[in-house]
C-alpha cells in the first residue's frame, strides 16, 4: 500500500502542513517547513511502534490522534479522515499478519 494524504500536525499550539505517507512499514509524516526541528520534518512512526489510533477533535475540527508506545501523541488534521482511518487499518493489519 502506498498512500498520500494532505494534513496538519497539531503542534505546539499550531498547525503544521504536510502529508502522510501510509506504506507497507510504516505512517511517515514530512513538512517542508524549515522553522521545526529535522525530525518533525520527516518523522517516520512505524506500525509496530503504534500502541493506539482515534478520532479526536482540535477545537471543532475532526482529528486523528496517534498514540505510541513510548508514551508520545502526534494529532493530525487529515483531510478524509475517514478514508485514511481505513487505509491505516488495512495497512497495519496486512503489517501484523505478515502480508
Amino acid at each position: 500500500m502506498d498512500k498520500m494524504y494532505m494534513v496538519s500536525l497539531c503542534y505546539y499550539g499550531g498547525l503544521l502542513g504536510g502529508g502522510l505517507r501510509l506504506d507497507d512499514e510504516r505512517l511517515t509524516y514530512s513538512t517542508t517547513k524549515l522553522q521545526v526541528a529535522p525530525e518533525i520534518r520527516k518523522m517516520p512512526l512505524p506500525y509496530c511502534r503504534i500502541k493506539g489510533v482515534k478520532k479526536s477533535r482540535a477545537l471543532f475540527l475532526p482529528t486523528v490522534t496517534i498514540q505510541m508506545e513510548d508514551g508520545r501523541e502526534w494529532k493530525f488534521l487529515v483531510f478524509g479522515r475517514e478514508g485514511f482511518l481505513e487505509n491505516l487499518k488495512t495497512a497495519m493489519d496486512a503489517y501484523a499478519s505478515g502480508d
